[in-house]
């Protein structure tokens, strides 16, 4: 791995410095992996608590992310990201959300807008936004969550001339002010699905604004909310967004979907939603270990390992689960609510060895509680509910 400083000298609108091109300085993907570990126990880690307690994220931390080149995991290499696979990314991912459950939920929403970009026919967008969404100049968000609700849709889009008009109120923006722009999942009359990209302010991307004419003259509005009151994460930032016949010209629009395809997905990679919750469970494994090194209690001590030796199962049964040849559909749904299960158990246990420590706002234990919590939901479909209440149910029966 080469060092090379990154430039502070040119800054953007919310103080993210603009680094050079990440996607050289690393030799393999172990360094990206070792990289991340650095920023974690170097600057997540020490401020978890203080970013919990926030009004909002610590730039700080994005700008550790952004000097090790992590929030260029998902762009392609001729962008100037790192373009990782899909194993490497739930890696870093885990090693993050061990240290600071905010940061690494916020980074996170970065990654999949940048691969719907990446993705997308508009070279213009592409070239424009890419290079510096991978260096950390800029950030997205992403807003679709919301898509997998049943009755009528929050967002509509709807055909006009030269594009859609978006109407409604999306629930869950993470990040908003730190991020500028946003991917937004909107329903279509025939029910069907489109991603467009919109910017929180058209003046900050006139290369991509200045040749094109609203619709009739109009473009609309798009207006975010105080970021919402959170048991969890308060700091990230989460806003809901209101548009009102905005604009979207068809150069924007990403990509089309439908239902049954978003199913379809979320099947498949039921799994990838568990790095996090790994993550989370192994900062409550290493936080047991260490309070039972500091206060030599024999049950802390064989809580301890015994929580280790089972992460350690978990973590390999994820990463090496291979649906159709280690295990059906189902065994992966089954995986990811036992996962979901052990983080909380994990962070449960660490409460109880902190004893009364664990009720302070500031102890990272109560932190791992609530942020397992959020894990329960997060990324949440039927079947996941379905077989997490099973479980927990039969956990029930087998206790009494």
């Amino acid at each position: 791995m080469t060092t090379e400083q990154p430039r502070f000298d040119e800054e953007d609108a919310v103080g993210l410095p603009i680094f050079p091109n990440s996607a050289e300085t690393y030799d393999s993907e172990d360094d990206i992996i070792e990289a991340a570990r650095n920023v974690a126990e170097n600057v997540l880690r020490p401020n978890a608590e203080a970013v919990d307690t926030a009004d909002g994220p610590r730039i700080e931390n994005f700008r550790a992310l952004a000097e090790a080149g992590l929030l260029g995991l998902a762009v392609p290499r001729k962008f100037g990201g790192l373009d990782v696979s899909g194993v490497t990314q739930r890696k870093v991912t885990e090693i993050l959300a061990s240290a600071c459950g905010a940061t690494t939920f916020i980074q996170a929403q970065h990654h999949g807008p940048c691969r719907m970009i990446a993705a997308c026919q508009s070279e213009l967008l592409k070239t424009t936004l890419l290079p510096r969404l991978a260096t950390g100049e800029l950030m997205c968000a992403i807003s679709f969550a919301h898509l997998r609700r049943l009755g009528d849709p929050v967002l509509t889009a709807t055909r006009v001339d030269g594009g859609y008009l978006l109407n409604g109120t999306t629930p869950w923006v993470t990040g908003w002010g730190i991020m500028n722009q946003v991917v937004f999942g909107a329903t279509l009359p025939d029910d069907r699905f489109v991603y467009v990209w919109v910017p929180a302010n058209q003046d900050d991307f006139p290369e991509l604004f200045n040749h094109l004419q609203p619709y009739q003259g109009d473009w609309g509005t798009l207006e975010s909310s105080k970021p919402l009151r959170l048991a969890v994460m308060n700091s990230t930032s989460t806003v809901e967004l209101t548009c009102r016949n905005l604009f979207v010209p068809d150069d924007y629009v990403l990509s089309f979907s439908d239902r049954e395809t978003m199913q379809r997905n979320d099947r498949n990679g039921v799994l990838g939603a568990a790095a996090m919750p790994i993550g989370c469970a192994a900062g409550s494994v290493a936080l047991l270990c260490d309070i039972g090194n500091k206060r030599n209690i024999l049950a802390v001590k064989r809580s301890a390992e015994l929580f280790a030796q089972e992460l350690d199962e978990l973590r390999s049964t994820v990463y090496d689960f291979k649906p159709g040849i280690t295990g059906t559909q189902q065994d992966a749904i089954n995986l990811r609510a036992r996962l979901i299960q052990f983080a909380v158990r994990a962070a449960h246990a660490a409460v109880a060895a902190s004893s009364g420590a664990a009720i302070y706002a500031n102890n990272p234990a109560q932190r791992l509680l609530r942020e397992a919590m959020f894990y329960t939901v997060q990324a949440q479909t039927r079947e996941v509910m379905d077989s997490l209440l099973t479980l927990l149910e039969t956990s029930s029966k087998t206790d009494d």
